[in-house]
């Protein structure tokens, strides 16, 4: 069934999605090992309703709203990426989702990509769809894992994506669980107060 939704439209007018994957590869290939997260002194964020806890030593690379979707991406000093996509519509299912999304990524990166990505929704009941795929840099095959979890508040759907070379976990994961579980969404966004900051 050829079915577009509204934030696939809404990300390919913006070309910001493509800009998004563009960038992550980007880092994967001038990569030069990936320092672990700081979760020891994150930092805040809190803006348009949505706050959360970002790793000291990585950075926001976006923060964008573009119509009633937000867009945030959160880069480690690596590769590693979070991103995160806050939307009206409480009603859309995160496997149509991660679908999009995967598709669009494939698109976007086809000169890199090895092969099909795999879906594996063992942590599904946990709220979590895994995304196994392979990544062709220099003619090094480099294993990626990428994480999709929806969070529903009283008003708006959060869509969170988590992005890493396999090898990289150990450094990354304790930087996505800092986000991942300080990550709230305010019933009303309230006014802008600014960016993270310490």
């Amino acid at each position: 069934m050829a079915r577009e939704s509204a934030l696939r439209t809404c990300l390919s007018r913006t070309g910001w999605f493509r800009w998004c994957l563009a960038g992550a590869c980007a880092l994967v290939l001038c990569a030069c090992g990936e320092p672990a997260a700081d979760v020891s002194r994150p930092l805040r964020y809190d803006r348009l309703g949505v706050r959360m806890s970002i790793p000291g030593n990585w950075s926001m690379a976006e923060d964008k709203r573009v119509d009633a979707v937000h867009y945030l991406i959160v880069e480690s000093p690596g590769a590693a990426v979070f991103v995160a996509v806050v939307q009206a519509d409480t009603t859309a299912e995160l496997e149509d989702f991660a679908r999009d999304f995967s598709a669009d990524a494939d698109k976007a990166t086809s000169s890199t990509m090895n092969g099909q990505s795999r879906f594996d929704r063992s942590a599904f009941a946990e709220g979590t769809i895994r995304e196994h795929y392979v990544l062709s840099l220099g003619g090094v095959k480099v294993p990626h894992r990428r994480e999709y979890r929806k969070i529903t508040g009283a008003h708006r759907t959060a869509f969170l994506i988590t992005q890493s070379a396999d090898e990289d976990l150990p450094q990354t994961q304790p930087g996505f669980d800092l986000l991942l579980k300080s990550f709230k969404l305010a019933d009303a966004p309230r006014a802008d107060p600014g960016a993270a900051r310490r």
